[in-house]
């Protein structure tokens, strides 16, 4: 991390945003009005996403990394994490937080959600190897977890012990699907795909396990991200982020940001996405490609 970035976004349009300052990292949080608030220091801070529904914040942060839950105005608070092992945030749901850990080894990982009120926990994949990214459908059902060469989808619950893990598709290691997002109604999840031939949003049906291209073709540095209603997909390619319908792939607006786009993601309410630049970050309107820079 370097300069400022936006980590997250909440309900209310409320930026959760990283400054470096030295070997520390100051999360500070800006509303809608542009107001300030500074919530915490933490060195090697790395991730941070707000709880959906409640103005609580995990932290990744540390080396090893270790998660923390900061409550907004309180101090930050240990909530996962050992010397031993890496703690890395994957992701967050109601309540709930979705991690991995190399306890056994380094190199092979569990993904555990953790319910964060009670402390229970449920290990939904602990068959080893490099997890890269998951992603976990609205209804807790299904978690779509990279691998460095393949892709597999677990289901929580499965009607045989076989249905628990299955391979989706094997991915080349420097190419393949990325960027996993699922779908509302939880049994259709977006990716991007990139391949010799080129790059291009597609979409993976549980169903009966295939896919299907949306949006394509896409210049090969692009990347995709569905909208948490699923109507738009938002695609960022050097300075420009361009807007598409999700069932036909119909291309609505695109923005012009002021620096080439290094990560972004998308607001709760899917009205808009907060991006970060090789200048700042912004926030691009989906409804009207306006951009507003954040200072």
């Amino acid at each position: 991390m370097s300069g400022i970035r936006v980590l997250d976004v909440d309900e209310r349009g409320r930026l959760l945003t990283g400054l470096v300052e030295d070997d520390q990292v100051r999360l500070i949080e800006i509303d809608a009005k542009g107001a300030h608030r500074d919530l915490c220091v933490a060195t090697g801070l790395t991730a941070a996403n707000y709880l959906p529904g409640e103005r609580k914040v995990v932290v990744q942060h540390g080396d090893p990394a270790r998660l923390s839950l900061l409550r907004v105005g309180a101090k930050l608070t240990p909530l996962l994490g050992s010397p031993d092992h890496a703690t890395e945030l994957l992701g967050v749901l109601p309540g709930r937080v979705v991690y991995r850990a190399n306890r056994r080894h380094r190199l092979l990982y569990t993904v555990v959600i953790r319910n964060v009120l009670v402390g229970e926990e449920q290990a939904v994949y602990d068959r080893g190897g490099a997890v890269v990214a998951a992603a976990v459908s609205p209804n807790s059902r299904y978690i779509a977890i990279r691998l460095p060469r393949k892709l597999v989808l677990v289901d929580t619950m499965p009607v045989t012990e076989d249905d628990h893990v299955r391979l989706i598709s094997p991915e080349p290691a420097d190419s393949g699907r990325h960027a996993l997002r699922w779908l509302p109604d939880s049994t259709r999840l977006i990716a991007t795909e990139h391949t010799a031939d080129g790059t291009r949003i597609v979409r993976f049906t549980v169903g009966d396990e295939s896919w299907h291209p949306v949006v394509a073709p896409l210049p090969a540095t692009a990347t995709g991200l569905a909208a948490p209603d699923g109507r738009r997909i938002a695609a960022a390619d050097g300075a420009q982020i361009s807007f598409y319908q999700t069932e036909n792939g119909r291309f609505l607006r695109a923005a012009e940001l002021p620096a080439p786009v290094t990560d972004f993601l998308w607001a709760p309410d899917s009205r808009s996405v907060a991006a970060n630049t090789a200048s700042g970050p912004a926030v691009v309107a989906a409804d009207t490609g306006e951009v507003r820079p954040i200072s």
